[in-house]
């Protein structure tokens, strides 16, 4: 009979069979617990996740109204602008008709 290592051919599959039953057997254990892990973590995590989502969902809703304000300030700026030069206008109308006095 045939051998390998003192151990005949119907022991090596048998011991290969138990090998692979294990690895596949320390698999499943492995990723069945890290489903679990994950479970427990976006369960111990949902109020925070939900959170985020609120948080998020009012950073843009600033977003938005800090944009139309910009546009307000700009727009304020303008007329600020053209009433200075108004008022230099008026100014220097005052002073040549006080000169001419």
């Amino acid at each position: 009979m045939h051998s390998l290592l003192g151990y005949s051919w119907a022991e090596i599959a048998s011991i290969l069979a138990v090998i692979s039953v294990l690895f596949s057997g320390v698999y499943w254990l492995i990723r069945h617990g890290a489903k679990v892990l994950n479970n427990a973590i976006n369960i111990g995590t949902y109020p925070l996740q939900q959170q985020f989502k609120e948080l998020t969902n009012t950073i843009k809703q600033l977003n938005g109204n800090f944009e139309e304000e910009h546009k307000n300030l700009k727009r304020l700026e303008h007329e600020v602008e053209q009433h200075d030069k108004a008022i230099i206008l008026h100014e220097e109308k005052i002073k040549r008709l006080e000169e001419r006095k």
